[in-house]
């Protein structure tokens, strides 16, 4: 017909994509749902191995910075959050069978083979296993350092504890009475954790309690040198160098604080260096900020290795290797 014309009108693309999103978005709500229960319920099932961990927290000044754990895993995933939410979700059935493990080793546990510290690192188990059934493996690549990480928020049991320690507390020994040694007019033996010195006419011992072995700092340290690691992407061999690096740090720090108290209770009159002994030994307030300080220079140390890394050793581009090589 004359001056009639037919339009023919198409949906504009940006409505129909939010209208798949809308349908995305409502897909998935019944699995958020569904998380939140499975997570109610791991903290129900769990109830008592958290109890017991946020009692050490409070009462233990060993793990004292382990309030500071759960916290960072959850900065961790907040880095991550927008590639979590665009990752394509797809369960796995392996996170079934490693959930269902995982409760099934903390019954064991509970019932068969009671063990506090093997029961509560079943936690982290279920939580991997929950978040591959739940999401998918493209997932559980992005949280799995935040969940691997809570392994440093869970106390070792005290016999693993006290085994730990010795060691530590015999290479702070020996390496005071070294350098103590080395000091004019001071010889000094050990025999143990125990410290035999004498100065002009004077004898005494320095005995390093487990409060000095460094067990303290060396956790501390390793977990705010993991978390450094792991918080902005860095080539493998980065990471794998300054986790190697936070052992030998802290320990190191350790034996300059004994070594500082030593020189301390060696040298000062004998009434101050009697009530530094007792204090520094003791856990209070000098003991505490002697500790602190050293610990800050274990911080530094680390950072500074971590600037070398970033600085001396830059990985160059394969792309610009290969311009080099020809000449373009």
């Amino acid at each position: 017909m004359t001056g009639s014309s037919i339009a023919i009108t198409h949906a504009p693309p940006a409505k129909v994509a939010n209208r798949d999103g809308g349908r995305a978005a409502g897909a998935a709500s019944p699995r958020v749902w569904q998380a939140i229960v499975l997570a109610i319920l791991v903290l129900a099932v769990y109830r008592q191995p958290i109890e017991t961990i946020v009692r050490r927290w409070m009462s233990d000044g060993t793990w004292s910075y382990g309030w500071l754990v759960p916290g960072l895993s959850l900065y961790f995933v907040r880095t991550r959050w927008h590639a979590i939410v665009a990752a394509d979700r797809r369960p796995s059935y392996v996170g079934l069978v490693l959930l269902l493990a995982s409760i099934g080793c903390f019954l064991l546990t509970l019932f068969r083979f009671p063990a506090a510290y093997p029961r509560a690192l079943t936690l982290i188990g279920t939580i991997a296993g929950l978040t591959l059934y739940l999401c998918g493996w493209r997932v559980l690549r992005l949280v799995w350092f935040p969940i691997a990480f809570l392994f440093f928020a869970i106390p070792v049991s005290q016999s693993i504890y006290v085994r730990m320690t010795m060691p530590l507390q015999a290479l702070a020994s020996r390496a005071t009475a070294v350098v103590l040694s080395s000091m004019p007019d001071v010889h000094a033996e050990v025999s143990g954790i125990v410290i035999d010195y004498s100065y002009q006419s004077q004898y005494g011992q320095l005995n390093v309690e487990q409060a000095c072995s460094g067990m303290r700092s060396l956790m501390a340290i390793a977990t705010l040198g993991v978390a450094i690691a792991f918080l902005r992407d860095r080539p493998a061999w980065h990471r794998l160098i300054l986790l190697v690096t936070c052992v030998p740090i802290a320990i190191a720090c350790n034996i300059v604080r004994v070594t500082i108290t030593g020189v301390l209770h060696v040298y000062a009159p004998s009434e101050i260096g009697r009530t530094l002994h007792f204090e520094w030994f003791t856990g209070s307030t000098p003991h505490a900020l002697l500790g602190l300080v050293v610990f800050m220079v274990a911080l530094g140390i680390f950072m500074g290795v971590g600037w070398i890394l970033d600085n001396l050793f830059v990985d160059q581009p394969r792309d610009a290797t290969i311009s080099e090589g020809t000449g373009a």
